[in-house]
């Protein structure tokens, strides 16, 4: 009897003995599990919803894609990037419901500046060209620029214009004015000779010798297009105005008529209404008179209203409501419907001259002059040329009226 206790005492500790060595195999086991899911990169999609970014495919409100199902598009350009809606463009416009936006928590609170940089993994796209990395990349860049978050170190976004990913205009974009100096922008030239750089040059600061000398450079290489040349000579003329004047307004008379891109033209005129001379007047008088484009005219207009400026405009203003000039169009996709028996410009010159109607101390036979265009304009249509879609309520309706370059917001 007694030998058969020790043997049932034996046996209970032996299984003791298994189960407390199991227990610590188990829990390590599970410890491990835990480790691993904590330690396991975050997914993409999860880090684009961490942004505050959106799938195409699970929005419920119906939304513009200009025949291409799963594609959004506004203003005729499409707005999704691989199937996902920037995180701007989620708290910015309604495409989502408000429960919906309290389920998602839209809009996201800002991360962290070490945070957003930590998603800008350059190397590993130039490896796998993962488009829905592309997509974190531009929404971060994105980000930066509409939220105006500080950019600590520019060199954390000049690495996406190194990469050369397509996404070069959106980085400078984003550091201009915030980090992007004079010598960084001489420094990428030479080592890319990137005309968009151009476009960004920054002003030039104290003691930025070096600088100043890559810019008369810019300047004096003429197999560089003119439009770019203006933006160095630009630079150079605002820091001594003194020096560069009479070279810097010679050099814009006798480009300005040369230049393709309607947008440099606009900022010559520009340049030409600051320095105010009877000669650059004359010049600013035959653009609003003769430009191609009828952006340029318009820009003008705006200008001389910014400025005050009638009496030596009035005429040229005069000969537009006639009809007289050369003929222009719009660029831009979508302006105002023109209607019968009106111009491209027609409107902005009706605005122009009922503000200017109300001006005090202008010649008398300023006032005449404005008059007499007004009457010309009203005879040539008394409507509105706005064009009205629907009733602002329906969808299906709205789309009908507008064109496919002109989606509904919802």
């Amino acid at each position: 009897m007694l030998k058969l206790c020790y043997i049932h005492l034996l046996v209970l500790l032996l299984c003791m003995g298994c189960t407390t060595h199991a227990q610590p195999k188990e829990h390590a086991n599970a410890e491990s599990a835990t480790n691993k899911q904590s330690t396991r990169p975050q997914s993409y999609e999860e880090t684009l919803y961490e942004l505050g970014a959106f799938p195409v495919n699970k929005l419920t409100k119906k939304y513009y894609d200009n025949g291409n199902p799963g594609q959004v598009y506004s203003m005729g350009r499409r707005e999704d990037v691989h199937g996902w809606l920037s995180p701007y463009s989620i708290r910015t416009y309604s495409y989502l419901t408000l429960s919906e936006k309290r389920r998602y928590g839209i809009p996201k609170q800002p991360l962290s500046y070490k945070r957003y940089v930590s998603f800008l993994d350059v190397e590993t796209y130039q490896r796998t060209e993962d488009p829905l990395l592309f997509a974190i990349i531009q929404f971060i860049l994105k980000e930066f620029l509409y939220r105006k978050i500080k950019i600590e170190n520019p060199e954390d976004f000049l690495k996406v214009y190194h990469a050369k990913m397509g996404l070069d205009n959106l980085v400078l974009w984003t550091l201009k004015g915030r980090g992007l100096s004079g010598p960084m922008v001489a420094s990428l030239y030479q080592q890319y000779e990137d005309p968009l750089l151009l476009r960004y040059l920054p002003p030039i600061e104290s003691g930025q010798t070096e600088y100043k000398v890559f810019l008369g450079k810019l300047l004096a290489d003429k197999q560089i297009d003119a439009g770019l040349r203006f933006e160095a000579y630009t630079q150079l003329y605002c820091a001594d105005k003194k020096t560069h004047l009479a070279g810097y307004k010679a050099f814009i008379i006798q480009s300005i008529n040369q230049l393709s891109d309607w947008d440099d033209r606009y900022h010559m005129n520009e340049a030409l209404l600051s320095i105010g001379d009877e000669e650059s007047t004359k010049v600013v008088n035959q653009s609003l008179l003769n430009d191609p484009v009828a952006e340029v005219r318009e820009a003008i207009l705006h200008d001389l209203k910014e400025q005050d400026r009638v009496d030596e405009f009035i005429e040229t203003i005069y000969q537009l409501s006639l009809g007289k000039g050369k003929k222009c169009s719009g660029v831009s996709m979508n302006r105002m419907m023109i209607l019968e028996g009106e111009t491209e410009i027609s409107h902005d010159l009706r605005e122009y001259l009922r503000w200017a109607q109300q001006k005090k101390n202008l010649k008398q036979e300023t006032h005449i002059k404005i008059h007499s265009a007004l009457e010309a304009l009203t005879r040539e249509k008394p409507n509105s040329p706005y064009e009205i879609y629907g009733d602002g309520d329906s969808f299906e309706e709205n789309k009908k009226k507008r064109s496919v370059n002109e989606p509904a917001r919802t």
